[in-house]
């Protein structure tokens, strides 16, 4: 393999190596910008949106803050409500919180419904139920 050896100063001098970074720094520059221009729009909308709240907070907006922070509240989802940590919120919700304690609490009413839904089934039921698991497990394997 052979090789080539440049010493860029014999071609381009001090004035042409500045340009040359200036324009790749512009670049780099622009190129953040565009990746980012989302973001920013977004988080200058958010800065806007909360002077002109305080600009215009008055008594009446109290009331106002409450309706529609109650029907936000009616309209959330179980999703919202009760949302597991994940990588955007490291703690879960108030709501998962209360479902699990509710969950462990009723563990064993859980564990006897199970058991009654299970013994309603005929052994050739739960024989066909069992084999439709194993055998969508082993193609989800398969295929995955």
């Amino acid at each position: 393999m052979s090789e080539l050896t440049l010493n860029i100063n014999d071609y381009l001098s001090d004035q042409e190596k500045t340009q040359i970074a200036r324009e790749a720094f512009r670049e780099a520059a622009a190129q953040q910008a565009r990746k980012d221009f989302e973001r920013i729009l977004s988080n200058a909308a958010y800065h806007m949106v909360g002077e002109i709240v305080d600009q215009h907070f008055d008594g009446g907006m109290v009331e106002t803050l409450k309706t529609n922070a109650i029907k936000v509240i009616n309209n959330l989802s179980s999703t919202t409500v009760f949302s597991p940590p994940n990588a955007w919120d490291r703690a879960s919700s108030k709501g998962f919180d209360h479902l699990q304690t509710a969950v462990d609490e009723l563990k064993p009413a859980i564990h006897e419904r199970v058991a009654k839904v299970i013994a309603g089934y005929s052994s050739t039921e739960l024989r066909e139920l069992i084999e439709a698991q194993v055998g969508e497990a082993i193609i989800k394997k398969l295929s995955a």
